[in-house]
């Protein structure tokens, strides 16, 4: 990955030689990788120990316990991810690796305002980590970084796997993906060549690269012309954030890979490819004619088939689970297992709509099933066990209602949940990050996630959202509180699409949210943990 500060040049006397040389040693650690702005603030359900259990159970693989456990973040950028799971889960010890010091220091600030004792940031490269003194962890999860680094490091990556992860232990391993960035990756190669010899920011990189692939594409150039995945690629890159493009697509190491290359390294860990992260992931074959399921399913090699599945979808990012000593399940046992499994409602029943859209398809929800198994979870979490004992769920066999379950978690409706037992001693926890994050959202809205202890993993909060909830935990006016914030911001409240302009109409406003917030919002967030 490409080195964003680069001081090299022709110097006349030896002494400005040897300074230059100085100062790209001094730059040696970064190997290519952008470092003079930090990764977005992001958050990654997927990453959750509780949702790899669940998916790895789900496909009748025996999952690592989700109690008392070690786990790993590597590439971990801001440690937010991390740092809500230590929240959530008090139980159990994280580690945050980013050998980018000022991610590493952000994570460490945030769990420090939070007051999390159970986990360990650092900014050592994977080399260092290798050697380092440390347990070995059940889950470790890797976001997007395989395909980030060099292929030097990911080699050393996978001698840190097959040390670090206990056996029976998890690896989610996220990557850029083969066939899906044939296209594109021309694109990206013609945006780094142009910018490479420049000493600008990654930042002003950005810029320029994004400036020129658009003259080129004004020009007529056929790449683009042909190619109308790119012109659709491009035009996205213009409403992302420059932070996230610096990181995907300008580091100097960046190779999308196929899934078998991926399994082959992989192998060489102990590790073997279990199934997808993405729960919606089997839903996929929905999209599929006749011919194309038969085909995979005469494919009896696993990663063969799982190689032309992404060619027959043109597959760009894959979430994959890896296993070090993978145990399928006996049916019986992953019945009882899942039985007692829990699921929490994320939303408001009422926003709930049952005609969705499942992986581009519309479909219409059964009301008769979904209505009653909606209301349920919406009295409290509850196990699949407690479901099927719900009235208007007894007539459903095991298999519908987690269905059911499966497409409410799809639709970002419902998740997975933890235990009941130990909640309270998560709460405990979980209120003190949440007060960290809910006070930085007077400054900006960076971090719209706040942790639950019933979930064990993160819940979408929106920045207005959080500024409620600072302000109910205050004496005094809530709407003055809140205005006074954005005020002094410069920020006003939008409404109909429109910016209002007084501060008599952005208060009535604010009323309004407040009262809408109390009557809705905040009984789901009660049941969630969050408050």
């Amino acid at each position: 990955m490409m080195c964003p500060n680069r001081h090299g040049g022709c110097y006349k006397t030896k002494f400005s030689l040897d300074l230059s040389g100085l100062i790209q040693d001094m730059e040696d650690w970064t190997q290519g990788y952008v470092s003079d702005v930090s990764y977005d603030y992001s958050f990654f359900p997927e990453l959750a120990p509780i949702n790899i259990a669940f998916n790895l159970l789900d496909s009748r693989f025996v999952p690592p316990s989700i109690e008392n456990i070690t786990y790993c973040e590597l590439g971990c950028g801001q440690g937010f991810t991390t740092n809500v799971m230590a929240a959530a889960n008090p139980q159990s010890q994280f580690w945050g690796i980013d050998f980018n010091p000022t991610h590493a220091a952000e994570a460490q600030r945030l769990a420090d305002a939070a007051n999390l004792k159970n986990i360990h940031f650092s900014d050592q490269s994977f080399a260092e980590f290798l050697a380092a003194d440390t347990p070995k962890f059940d889950f470790i999860t890797l976001h997007g970084v395989y395909s980030w680094i060099s292929d030097e490091n990911r080699r050393t990556l996978v001698d840190l796997l097959r040390q670090k992860l206990k056996f029976g232990g998890a690896v989610y391993v996220s990557y850029n993906t083969l066939p899906g960035w044939s296209a594109v990756m021309p694109l990206r190669e013609l945006m780094v060549q142009y910018v490479g010899s420049t000493h600008d920011s990654s930042i002003q990189k950005v810029e320029k690269g994004l400036a020129f692939a658009e003259q080129l594409q004004t020009l007529k150039a056929r790449y683009f012309q042909e190619n109308p995945v790119v012109q659709h690629s491009l035009a996205e890159m213009q409403d992302d954030s420059r932070n996230y493009l610096a990181h995907e697509y300008f580091n100097g190491n960046w190779r999308p890979l196929y899934h078998f290359e991926v399994t082959k390294q992989l192998a060489e860990a102990k590790l073997t490819f279990a199934t997808s992260a993405d729960i919606d992931d089997q839903f996929h074959d929905f999209k599929l004619d006749q011919a194309q399921l038969n085909l995979l399913a005469e494919t009896t090699d696993i990663t063969l088939r799982q190689t032309i599945r992404d060619f027959l979808f043109n597959t760009r990012f894959r979430r994959d689970i890896y296993v070090k000593g993978l145990i399928k399940l006996p049916s019986l046992e992953q019945v009882e297992l899942l039985s007692n499994f829990r699921f929490a409602l994320i939303v408001d029943p009422e926003d709930i709509e049952y005609e969705i859209d499942l992986v581009g398809r519309p479909i219409k929800l059964d009301e008769k099933i979904y209505q009653p198994l909606i209301a349920a979870l919406a009295e409290r979490p509850q196990t699949l066990r407690e479901l099927m004992k719900q009235p208007y769920l007894t007539k459903l066999d095991f298999a519908s209602i987690l269905q059911a379950l499966k497409i409410l978690i799809t639709n970002y409706s419902a998740v997975p949940a933890l235990p009941e037992e130990g909640e309270e001693e998560r709460k405990e926890s979980v209120t003190r990050f949440n007060t960290a994050v809910l006070k930085r959202a007077r400054f900006g809205a960076d971090t719209q996630i706040l942790a639950s202890p019933t979930t064990g993993s993160g819940i979408d909060v929106s920045r207005s959202e959080q500024l409620l909830l600072l302000a109910s935990m205050r004496q005094g006016d809530p709407v003055q509180f809140i205005w006074n914030i954005l005020q002094v911001q410069g920020e006003r409240l939008i409404k109909d699409g429109k910016p209002l302009e007084t501060s008599e109409a952005n208060q009535i406003e604010l009323k309004e949210q407040i009262e809408q917030f109390e009557k809705t919002s905040l009984p789901l967030l009660k049941r969630l943990g969050l408050v």
